[in-house]
Parts: structure tokens; C-alpha cells; sequence
């Protein structure tokens, strides 16, 4: 890892009251990966108590919901193919189906609303030249102006945090960054 990341002792007593919430929803084979990150963020715990009221609202307390919330989470996370964001799951109201169905987007166990969210996700994620207004068309089907706008603000919270892992070295050779060369080919045409 590149920056100092501290240990649970070290973090202020905030960091460890949001470490003692979290850690018990980690799976053991990735625990190293998250102590080293909120490690990390305790370098910095004036600005981690601001961000996690952040961080926590536009994940658990959005008009999206925990299912629509995860999904686009998990679609970035297969993306990227994060271990740690793949191996965590948040909320029961996803299953294994619905994450395999992911890379297919279409699957039936996921309806017209999950879809879109899906879709948008995993291009937020994958290749964000290639959003549309389509996208942007098919979300407004099924969600209020305020709904879109969290899920932009999800996206590239959820997005961010994995570059974060990967760039300081928390996790090695998962996440990878898009090949910039190709990104650029696809948005010229």
C-alpha cells in the first residue's frame, strides 16, 4: 500500500464506532482489504466524519431503495471486478440470482425498473462515453428526476471508492482502470 494506512486502535473514536458497525458485514477473506481502507481513511477524521453522514445517506437513505441501490453497486462492481466490492453484500433483497444475472442485464428474474438501473450502472462503470440520452430515456420511465440524480450521485460514489482501492493499493489486481486508448476510440466513433 502506498499511503500509511492506520490500525483500528489508531482511529479516532468515530472511525472506530463506524469500523466496529461495519466489520461484522465483511467477509473474513477480505477484512485485511477493508481494514486497510478505513485505515485510510483515518488519516484524514475530520473529513471522514463528514463524508460517512454522506456516504451512509445516499447509500441506505435514498428514494432508490436497498434492492436498486445494490444492484447498481454490484453492477460496477462487475465491472470492475473489485473482489471486495464483489464479495459484499449489503441486503438481504438481493440474491445470488439477481447478482448473476448482472453480467446478462437482461435476466427475468430482474424487472423493467432493475433493468434500467442495471444498465446505466454498468456503463457508468464500464465506459461512461457510452451513455446515452437512451439511458437517461429509459430511467425516466420509471423514476422521479430525484431518484436519477441519486443514482448519478450512487454511481460515482460507488465507481470512486473502488478506484480509491485500487490506485492505493488495497487491492492488487482487481479493479482495473479502462484502457483510456479504447475508451477514446469509442467516443470519437
Amino acid at each position: 500500500m502506498l499511503v500509511n494506512a492506520l490500525s483500528k486502535e489508531e482511529l479516532s473514536p468515530y472511525m472506530r464506532e463506524i469500523a466496529d458497525d461495519l466489520y461484522p458485514r465483511v467477509d473474513a477473506e477480505f477484512m485485511p482489504h477493508f481494514e486497510r481502507y478505513m485505515g485510510l481513511l483515518g488519516n484524514v477524521p475530520e473529513h471522514a466524519e463528514r463524508f460517512f453522514p454522506y456516504y451512509f445517506g445516499i447509500w441506505f437513505d435514498n428514494k432508490l431503495g436497498p434492492r436498486l441501490t445494490e444492484l447498481a453497486r454490484l453492477a460496477i462492481a462487475q465491472g470492475t471486478q473489485c473482489p471486495l466490492c464483489l464479495a459484499v453484500r449489503y441486503t438481504p433483497d438481493v440474491s445470488e440470482d439477481d447478482v448473476a444475472a448482472i453480467p446478462g442485464i437482461d435476466a427475468s428474474n430482474l424487472n423493467d425498473q432493475e433493468r434500467a438501473v442495471v444498465r446505466f450502472a454498468a456503463a457508468f462503470g464500464d465506459n461512461h462515453h457510452a451513455i446515452t440520452d437512451s439511458h437517461f430515456e429509459e430511467l425516466k420511465q420509471h423514476f422521479s428526476d430525484e431518484q436519477v440524480t441519486e443514482l448519478l450521485l450512487w454511481c460515482a460514489m460507488a465507481l470512486g471508492l473502488g478506484r480509491i482501492l485500487k490506485v492505493a493499493q488495497i487491492v492488487d489486481d482487481a479493479c482495473p482502470l479502462p484502457d483510456t486508448a479504447n475508451q477514446q476510440k469509442t467516443a470519437t466513433g
